[in-house]
């Protein structure tokens, strides 16, 4: 009885051990100096307990950046871009392919801003992330135009914050 009381006390950690959080995947990829590019500007979490992180970048900063480090190259690049917003998603700290999402047009309150992506097949539909720039408070919604173009059919919300607070912004 003694041995398979140890064995137990043994397992147990391993057993109740709880999944990483977004955090934490997050902070595993700064330790490891993964977030120190251009496009690298806001990290945003969301308010579920889903381990998925958003990196996002202003473009007009992105080129800002570009021009104090000389990359004129890549200034021209982006230029026409300017208004937009670079978005690269990780799930479970695995990136996928950074996206830019192009201005939406509309009349929000000044420190809101919308910006969208369109994607066809094999199902097309729409991208919208709307963000407050004042509180870093941002809504994601996602279209899949076979079940309708007005109604989303999913959303996530959260908050973003710097990803290098001392860079003086």
């Amino acid at each position: 009885m003694r041995r398979l009381f140890k064995l137990v006390l043994c397992i147990a950690p391993a057993a109740f051990a709880v999944g990483q959080t977004a955090h934490d995947y997050y902070t595993e990829l700064k330790a490891a100096n993964t977030f120190n590019h251009y496009k690298d500007e806001y990290v945003c979490f969301r308010d579920d307990d889903v381990p998925t992180f958003i990196v996002i970048a202003k473009v007009s900063d992105v080129i800002e950046n570009m021009r104090k480090a000389g990359d004129t190259e890549g200034v021209k690049t982006l230029l026409q871009a300017k208004d937009s917003l670079l978005l690269q998603t990780y799930y479970k700290g695995v990136g996928s392919e950074g996206y830019i999402y192009d201005p939406v047009k509309r009349d929000l309150p000044n420190d809101n801003q919308e910006y969208s992506l369109e994607f066809g097949s094999p199902s097309s539909g729409k991208m919208v992330f709307s963000i407050n720039w004042v509180t870093g408070r941002y809504l994601q919604k996602v279209y899949m135009y076979q079940k309708s173009r007005t109604v989303p059919s999913a959303e996530g919300s959260g908050k973003c914050e710097l990803i290098h607070p001392s860079a003086g912004r």
